[in-house]
């Protein structure tokens, strides 16, 4: 469940206004403005091995890690670097993913943090299991955009520390109530949103493998199309090439008539050259016999 919520300058890490669960005991506001100071860069210590200036882009979401078997100093958290972890959770400018096996123990607490614009949300949570993340998350979100229409960037960059602590504790500690007791059945409705989200995906994919079906059958058809043009138009060609064989054999028998038919005559005009057109010097050799 969310135990402890503030919204805070982005500039410096001053604290606006905070809110706890009731009987919450604990430590958990020094060691948040601590974890501000770090992410903020007011301090030169670092998380892990990331420069504090790059901890929370504008527009990211990170989670922070302390985990329960660490040293402790002062009743809480140690002061060690090396026994934080951190990692995004579906902010923006290529955040990455919660990973897997990301979840830890049941007395780990969990910093989720959201930075926009000047300002930051900033929520603990004992939540172990990664799905009541993006509950929390969905907190800060509402928390972030209820305080964006309550107070303009300008007096946000003004203001002193705890100045609208007053005025929107009370707000800050509704939403908190609220999600702290429909967290379950927001998780339900997320896995709800899922499964539709999937079946959206399906319906699409679906969607998709029938139009290429349809698209193949269209080509399939267009090719059979295809195929009995051919065929007739190979029929034509055969039917084309055989008169077109059969006049090419009538021109040659005429041209074979016309060469003989030529020949003969070219053969009787020299024999009528020779002895007549009539043949007289045949008569006169039988006449002369």
């Amino acid at each position: 469940m969310i135990l402890y919520s503030v919204i805070a300058r982005a500039k410096d890490g001053a604290v606006l206004v905070e809110s706890s669960v009731a009987g919450l005991e604990g430590n958990f506001p020094q060691i948040t403005v601590e974890v501000l100071e770090r992410v903020v860069g007011s301090s030169h210590n670092s998380l892990g091995t990331r420069e504090s200036s790059s901890l929370l882009p504008d527009g990211a979401r990170r989670t922070f890690v302390q985990r329960h078997d660490a040293p402790m100093l002062g009743g809480m958290f140690s002061s060690v670097a090396t026994q934080w972890s951190a990692f995004g959770f579906g902010g923006c400018g290529g955040d990455e993913e919660a990973p897997a096996g990301a979840g830890g123990g049941d007395d780990d607490y969990y910093f989720h943090m959201c930075r926009k614009d000047n300002v930051i949300c900033l929520c603990i949570s004992d939540d172990a299991d990664v799905r009541y993340h993006v509950v929390n998350y969905d907190f800060l979100d509402d928390v972030q955009a209820k305080f964006g229409k309550a107070y303009a960037p300008y007096r946000v960059t003004k203001a002193k520390a705890y100045e609208f602590d007053k005025k929107f504790r009370k707000e800050l500690g509704k939403l908190m109530y609220f999600y702290n007791e429909n967290r379950n059945k927001m998780v339900r409705q997320d896995k709800v949103g899922e499964l539709l989200h999937k079946t959206e995906d399906l319906k699409g994919v679906l969607g998709r493998n029938m139009s290429l079906v349809l698209e193949r059958e269209t080509k399939l058809v267009n090719i059979v199309e295809r195929v009995e043009e051919m065929q007739e138009d190979a029929k034509v060609f055969t039917k084309r090439s055989s008169q077109l064989k059969t006049r090419m054999k009538k021109e040659y028998y005429s041209y074979y008539i016309i060469a003989v038919v030529f020949g003969v005559l070219c053969v009787y005009l020299l024999l009528g050259e020779a002895c007549g057109y009539r043949f007289q010097c045949l008569s006169k050799s039988e006449g002369g016999g």
